[in-house]
């Protein structure tokens, strides 16, 4: 019988080869420092992006998650059309679907009905310690059904835990009101808050407090009062139910229900309640059922109040993280395969004493994973550090949860596939040198890499694109801020009307409003005052259907409708096309409306003339048109013109449009600020610049463009940093042919000019490649505008010239350091 070795012999050997190759690997780090850092330096800048980026994306995805039951709410939705045509879909439904849906709907086993205080209100703790406390515009107050607890999770850290809104005049306050109205760490529970100014004013009784609503839900709130006040408002106890669609309707469906089951229903649902009213105007509706988890990923709905982002816009940064990442790896690729010549001699010597080649692939692998082992650690801490400038750019709370084992799966899948794509070519190509070749000294084999040269080009390609889209998303902001609105905007100060006249009546309470804006016209900074229900680029009064009388229902066109006082076409400076703006003291004149060129379309009016001599259907009312406006642009210049009309009020409480001088506005708003207090006592004073609050409607487009624009300087640090190294590494093989050339005579700058020209040349070639993604990537974007820039030429040269600076630029440090070596010395060595 043979003697078998027992297992550890056979693990000695093995664990001697391992300690080995790190040793190795760790000496050939220290060995090339420059080459150590920059592969360290670009993998983990890379893979921190990867990191932020995730981090963003999977908050974006995690909207409403944290709702227990979120699988089986939903919200419902309209869409609407004439005849065929679709004319939009609403979330907005009437108070009286929920009742409705619960009743007829057997699978539906809760309903939530939310409204919000549209204007916000002015609340008040009048009782509060030191005095009243009270808040001017409280814009995040919901009317909620009683049973929002229950179908939404929302931890009670204070109060009735089990029935907090099932009487009148009740609310639920999140910990931060509680601490504003009442104190930090106070109990407000069995206490008053008052409201006034809003839609139902009323004292409401704090009967719990609950967390504070994170940042990750479509529905956001600091205040739910019992929605049975509100719909004692007048509007409300007067209609069936069906009619004032101010009411988002969500449902809760009994586990396990299919939601098709559900909408097969809706067609006789809505028959049943509306269908009189609907083939009265020849319309139709389709009900539907939005899942909670996909409101935010779907924009583009009417009347959508809640923030939402395209899933493709999701799926845009999945790609950009990619590149970034791709563009890592290839960095790593490219610096090793170049050493290839310099790693030929080793590999050769150790084939010659007897190495195997898996052996070699072993050691190589080994280094490519010791790399991005210190690679994916520094990219965590890196990481950390570049999360928080993302999130002040979203303005949201992002956070790494290092508790979460999704995060070091992550981490581990970066870890794994970094060391196996940057390690894996290069092995395999390092390992198959021939070992006479090499040991003879041949370079024919491994001086020819033509996929490195792809991969160069593969960088400069991503950077190209996203220098490009960085500079069409700041071009389109740039366009749209500043182009002509059709109105004045310039110096246009906008003061909140007063929410609290007590003790004022109907007529007296207009009579103090006229007095507020005729004294105002007395201050000499102001050059024109005017008041209206809504300003631009601040939604409308009422939005209803028209269309002009005579024409069938079918024509029906959504339309909107603001209430302005007499002053307003003056003071905005609108263009008036034909007819004329309202004489307050005629009557017949104030019931009229002005209506844009684009209502002149939507309805078939003819020309600005004619329409003059025609009249509007305007929900249940007939009315006369007195003049037509040249179009300006109410709402951002992502919106195609549509209807809009504008009604006469001699005078109208909600917003006092200010026209300031140029001089001394500080001055200005002081002295407005005192006879505000002088005249509405009790109401603070609130005002903004009409240029500011209308821009802010491109809030989203500037975070995307600072966050397309931060990642792109990221990206292009990572190829600056491959391209510095493989700059270095060139100059430095070819030093003896330098030396050569300027015995000869060869000038500096020729040199640079012969050696940064292959440079050169994979810009040229990803220029050509880069043209039309980018092109197309830019002109898809730009489908979501109605105003738009021109997809000019300089969107792809500049970016194109950037990048050849950029890229010329980092070779030309290592190429000059090259070409003023000492010819002597370099020749003498060799």
């Amino acid at each position: 019988m043979g003697y078998i070795n027992p297992p550890e012999r056979h693990l000695k050997p093995c664990n001697r080869m391992f300690k080995n190759y790190v040793v190795i690997a760790f000496r050939n780090l220290f060995k090339r420092k420059l080459y150590s850092f920059i592969n360290i330096a670009g993998l983990a800048t890379g893979v921190a992006v990867c990191l932020v980026i995730l981090n963003y994306v999977n908050f974006e995805l995690s909207y409403d998650d944290f709702n227990e039951d979120s699988p089986n709410i939903y919200r419902t939705v309209a869409s609407y059309y004439s005849g065929d045509e679709l004319r939009g879909k609403s979330p907005l439904s009437g108070y009286a679907q929920g009742p409705a849906l619960l009743a007829d709907i057997p699978e539906i086993k809760a309903y939530v009905r939310t409204h919000p205080m549209y204007g916000g209100a002015v609340v008040s703790n009048e009782t509060a310690e030191g005095g009243p406390r009270r808040f001017r515009e409280e814009e995040s107050i919901q009317f909620v059904d009683s049973t929002f607890l229950d179908v939404f999770t929302h931890k009670i850290v204070l109060g009735d835990t089990k029935h907090p809104l099932d009487r009148p005049s009740t609310v639920v306050i999140t910990r931060k009101m509680a601490d504003k109205y009442f104190g930090a760490n106070a109990d407000p529970i069995g206490k008053t808050l008052k409201v006034s100014g809003g839609w139902a004013d009323e004292d409401y009784e704090v009967t719990a407090v609950i967390e504070d609503v994170p940042d990750n839900t479509s529905f956001q709130f600091d205040f739910l009062f019992n929605i049975h006040n509100l719909l004692q408002n007048g509007q409300y106890k007067e209609d069936k139910g069906w009619g004032w669609n101010n009411f988002i309707t969500y449902v809760q469906l009994h586990p396990g229900t299919n939601v098709k089951t559900v909408e097969e229903k809706m067609p006789a649902f809505v028959t049943k309640y509306q269908g009189e009213d609907l083939r009265d105007s020849n319309s139709r509706l389709v009900q539907s059922f939005q899942p909670l988890r996909d409101i935010h990923l779907n924009p583009g709905l009417k009347n959508e109040s809640s923030p939402t982002i395209a899933s493709s816009t999701i799926y845009f940064f999945i790609v950009i993280a990619i590149f970034i990442l791709a563009i890592a790896w290839v960095n790593y690729i490219n610096l090793s395969t170049a050493r290839a010549m310099e790693r030929a001699r080793e590999v050769g010597i150790k084939k010659a004493i007897g190495a195997f080649r898996i052996q070699l692939i072993s050691q190589f692998i080994l280094e490519s994973v010791l790399v991005n082992l210190i690679s994916v650690v520094l990219a965590v801490l890196l990481a950390v550090l570049l999360l928080p400038v993302l999130a002040n750019i979203v303005d949201k709370d992002l956070a790494f949860d290092f508790a979460d084992p999704r995060f070091w799966i992550v981490i581990g899948g970066l870890f794994l596939m970094g060391s196996l794509v940057s390690g894996a070519y290069p092995a395999f190509v390092l390992s198959s040198f021939q070992t006479a070749a090499v040991i003879k000294g041949s370079s024919e084999k491994a001086g020819k890499f033509s996929l490195r040269k792809a991969l160069v080009v593969f960088q400069f390609v991503s950077s190209l694109v996203l220098i490009a889209g960085t500079f069409a998303i700041y071009r389109q902001l740039t366009y749209m801020q500043n182009q002509q609105k059709g109105f004045t905007m310039d110096q246009m100060l906008i003061v909140k009307g007063p929410s609290v006249l007590e003790g004022v009546k109907d007529e007296a309470r207009a009579e103090r409003l006229k007095t507020f804006k005729n004294e105002l016209k007395r201050l000499p900074s102001v050059t024109s005052v005017t008041t209206s229900g809504a300003v631009p680029g601040g939604g409308y009064n009422w939005g209803t259907s028209m269309r002009r009388e005579g024409a069938p229902p079918e024509e029906n066109k959504s339309g909107s409708v603001v209430f302005v006082d007499t002053d307003f076409i003056e003071t905005y400076g609108i263009e008036l096309l034909a007819g004329k703006a309202w004489n307050p003291d005629a009557e017949t004149e104030m019931k009229a409306v002005l209506i844009n060129e684009a209502s002149i379309t939507a309805f078939g009016l003819g020309t600005a003339e004619k329409a003059l001599q025609e009249h509007i259907l305007l929900g249940g009312d007939t009315v006369e048109v007195l003049g037509v406006l040249k179009n300006y642009h109410w709402n951002s210049l992502k919106e195609d013109y549509s209807p809009f009309l504008l009604g006469a009020r001699k005078i109208h409480g909600a917003n006092y449009s200010v026209h300031l001088s140029a001089t001394n506005l500080n001055e200005s708003i002081a002295k407005i600020e005192q006879l505000y207090k002088e005249v509405f006592p009790g109401n603070p004073f609130d005002y903004y610049f009409l240029d500011d609050f209308f821009n802010r409607q491109y809030k989203d487009d500037q975070q995307f463009g600072k966050i397309f624009s931060l990642f792109a300087i990221l990206a292009i640090i990572i190829a600056c940093l491959g391209l510095w190294g493989l700059a270095s590494f060139t100059t430095t093989q070819k030093l003896r042919e330098i030396s050569i050339r300027k015995v000869l005579g060869a000038s500096t700058p020729s040199i640079m000019s012969l050696l940064s020209g292959q440079f050169m040349k994979l810009v040229l070639i990803a220029s050509i490649i880069a043209l039309p993604l980018t092109w197309y990537g830019i002109d898809s974007w730009l489908d979501n505008f109605a105003f738009r820039i021109d997809i000019a030429w300089d969107l792809f040269v500049v970016p194109a010239l950037i990048l050849a600076a950029i890229a010329l630029a980092t070779v030309s440090i290592q190429i000059l350091r090259g070409a003023r070596s000492n010819p002597a010395q370099v020749l003498r060595s060799e």
